[in-house]
């Protein structure tokens, strides 16, 4: 996910120096912006919320979403903007060689992490779905310890990974040339990066999802025997609970579903024209750099939308949200009393 940003840096850059600024250009200089705008403000909040509200900083669940909304946070804070610069400026690179190792290892922690913290959710509510009584017994597969720590592995081995090249598994000596800031990666680097840390985790991802799919459409479709085993056990609440918690998380398992399905969306045109690029360098020269950037874009999207997601699709996260929203005009309803009251 990350050899078509080198295409769009040289492979396409004799084409960009003939362009004089165009609508297309001023067009997609606006919808990075407005991307840009939409993530920042989405996931601060989202940030915000789960970290004011003690029932979302205690949930398992909300400890993979914030990951996600960290890692959306950094590409959108230290990612983006460049990619817009280099759209104005047609390319060229201006901040020098170790600003571009910074961009670009930025960028190798950002996008793997999401993906990963994705499908650390996935595993999480697909057991759920499976077993939703997990949480309540005595030594529950997954803790808000335990979640604390998957995050905290997944965010370790993707900085680790991304700082391979720095020391020394590169492509060239140089990132920077003839003012083009390049992702100055091998090909055994690339081609593992795309394989491990987008191919792998989509495929494991979307079974599982096809998987839950399936076990909600069979429990849909079986009353019957969920009927059975909620009669079969002894004490009424018991019954009462899971069937709470089956609807619960079969809506939940649904929202995990949307999230998957969006970033494979945004993300897969781009990754898949990464690994052409990859594996046969001179095609970048018969891609269109336009086509590049529309791809890079619909990646980018991906951090926008997630924190819609969230808010839409959860009642937890939007009782949270108006209770956060509630406590904020308090506290400026109180600021504009104490300023009345001074004046």
């Amino acid at each position: 996910m990350d050899e078509s940003e080198n295409a769009i840096n040289s492979t396409a850059s004799p084409d960009i120096h003939n362009l004089d600024v165009s609508p297309t250009m001023m067009t997609f200089s606006i919808v990075y912006v407005i991307i840009i705008i939409a993530s920042l403000l989405g996931n601060i909040t989202v940030c915000v919320v789960i970290l004011t509200t003690r029932s979302l900083r205690q949930s398992i669940n909300s400890c993979f979403i914030l990951s996600l909304a960290v890692s959306d946070l950094i590409t959108t804070c230290l990612v983006m903007p460049f990619d817009l610069e280099q759209i104005i400026s047609f390319g060229r690179w201006r901040h020098g060689e170790i600003m571009c190792n910074v961009w670009t290892t930025t960028y190798l922690i950002a996008v793997p992490t999401s993906i990963l913290s994705l499908l650390a959710l996935t595993v999480y509510r697909y057991r759920l779905l499976r077993e939703p009584l997990d949480i309540y017994k005595a030594s529950p597969l997954m803790t808000r310890r335990r979640a604390s720590i998957v995050v905290c592995c997944l965010w370790a081995y993707s900085i680790l990974f991304s700082f391979t090249p720095v020391f020394g598994w590169k492509w060239r000596p140089r990132s920077v040339y003839f003012e083009y800031c390049n992702f100055n990666l091998s090909l055994t680097y690339s081609v593992l990066s795309s394989m491990i840390n987008f191919v792998t985790p989509v495929i494991i991802a979307s079974l599982l999802n096809c998987r839950m799919f399936c076990l909600a459409i069979k429990r849909a479709i079986s009353p019957q025997k969920e009927q059975q085993l909620v009669e079969s056990m002894r004490l009424q609440h018991e019954a009462i609970l899971i069937r709470k918690l089956q609807g619960r998380n079969i809506r939940a398992a649904k929202t995990t579903f949307l999230i998957v399905f969006s970033f494979v969306i945004c993300w897969l045109p781009h990754s898949f024209l990464s690994i052409i690029i990859t594996l046969c360098r001179t095609c970048a020269l018969k891609i269109p750099y336009y086509l590049q950037w529309i791809f890079l874009m619909m990646g980018y999207l991906n951090s926008a939308i997630n924190p819609v997601l969230y808010s839409f699709r959860s009642s937890e996260f939007k009782k949270a949200f108006k209770d956060f929203n509630r406590k904020k005009r308090l506290f400026r309803g109180a600021q504009i009393r104490a300023k009345v009251a001074r004046a």
